[in-house]
């Protein structure tokens, strides 16, 4: 039990009988039962609760519904597809809106309402575990917080190969070095584009049909920052980065994966977040505020700090910055000249020191990478488009997942 007496039930959840070997599935094409459920977990249902009621949703956007007495599915959640919950130790009974109680049967049909509650009327929740963690559990506080981090997703290899495939030849210095649509550049960076734990929870909270919309790696040079910016800036990713005032009404329209393939701490991180404050009943952008408006809102950022391997997961817009400390290293070297002075030190010269900081080669241990997917909902335009089919079908498997993500 919850507080306050509420029952408490994981967010995904199989659904098994108690006294029978089976699974209840919900398919586009119906409800059955099956002895396994699939492996990728697309078997889970989704559970969402009305007080003691509670909704089974399939990561397809199908619901189990008892409309009209029969079992069967639906788009939408209506009363019909609101089961009352009665729990007995640990299992559990489902009682639909027109009384009977959801139950399974060995022969056709396999998924039934009975009038009564009997031993195939009881059923155990089994949660869905992927790469370690409750999935659940994350999305409960993906839901609730608006973003989260997943540890240790990819190893030494994975990160390696990555790595690798979005390496650029020579290129003027600068903050940042972007690379963007990277999806389809090899099957490792397809499959992370795909990756099952992000599927679970994109699909699950944002949409059954949502799209890809960018994904693109970030290499931030922290000295170039400390040293050559003057200030620093905010972004928002897509769709927000393009809304005019007064901006976009709905703030859950889109999640961002940020991968880190370089650990992030307080040596090697510039970068910083903060979830979108409310300005009235739109999420508050970057690019539609005031200087000072600015200012108030970054003064709660908090500093972004990773393992390598690890994914930050976030809906709606954030506000993000990967030059937070931009001239911070000539603000500490004002204090110290002013130190040196007072003490008698000999000091080299401004032109000497500044000529020495841009003459020194870039520290690879200071230019960390990341990367970046953005998911939209169906409706949403995407800032890329699929290439040609010839291209996902050498991707192989990895190929094709993607192409379910990618309008042509």
């Amino acid at each position: 039990m919850g507080r306050r007496g509420q029952i408490s039930i994981d967010r995904i959840v199989a659904l098994r009988s108690s006294v029978l070997p089976i699974y209840v599935i919900v398919r586009p094409e119906g409800v059955t039962t099956a002895d396994e459920v699939s492996e990728d977990g697309n078997d889970f249902l989704t559970t969402r609760m009305f007080g003691d009621q509670i909704a089974f949703q399939s990561i397809r956007g199908d619901y189990l519904s008892a409309e009209g007495g029969e079992i069967c599915t639906r788009r939408y959640c209506s009363n019909n597809e609101r089961f009352t919950v009665e729990k007995q130790d640990t299992q559990y009974a489902f009682r639909s809106h027109c009384g009977r109680y959801l139950g399974v049967s060995d022969r056709p049909p396999y998924v039934t309402l009975a009038p009564t509650l009997g031993e195939t009327e009881a059923f155990q929740l089994f949660s869905l575990m992927m790469c370690g963690v409750n999935v659940g559990q994350q999305l409960e506080m993906l839901d609730r917080q608006g973003c989260i981090m997943v540890d240790h997703l990819l190893d030494t290899e994975e990160l390696e190969a990555l790595r690798q495939h979005i390496q650029e030849g020579d290129h003027p210095r600068g903050h940042e070095l972007r690379v963007r649509d990277l999806a389809h550049r090899s099957p490792g960076l397809a499959s992370l584009a795909a990756h099952p734990l992000v599927m679970q929870l994109a699909r699950r909270l944002l949409s059954p049909s949502l799209q890809l919309s960018e994904m693109e790696s970030c290499r931030t040079d922290v000295d170039f920052v400390r040293k050559e910016l003057e200030e620093t800036t905010w972004h928002v990713v897509h769709p927000y980065s393009g809304a005019e005032f007064p901006g976009v009404v709905d703030p859950r329209i889109n999640i961002t994966v940020t991968w880190f393939l370089d650990k992030l701490d307080s040596d090697n991180s510039t970068w910083a977040f903060i979830k979108a404050p409310e300005a009235g009943k739109l999420p508050q952008l970057p690019q539609l505020s005031a200087p000072e408006e600015l200012q108030a809102v970054a003064q709660n950022a908090q500093p972004l700090l990773a393992k390598a391997g690890s994914a930050w997961i976030c809906i709606g817009p954030y506000w993000m910055s990967n030059n937070v400390g931009a001239a911070s290293f000539w603000k500490d070297y004002d204090a110290q000249t002013r130190y040196k002075h007072l003490s008698g030190q000999k000091e080299q010269t401004f032109r000497a020191l500044t000529d020495a900081q841009r003459g020194a080669p870039v520290r690879e241990e200071l230019c960390p990478t990341v990367l970046q997917a953005t998911y939209v909902r169906e409706h949403v335009a995407t800032l890329c488009r699929a290439p040609p089919f010839e291209v996902l079908e050498a991707l192989g498997e990895p190929g094709r997942h993607l192409a379910e993500l990618m309008r042509p």
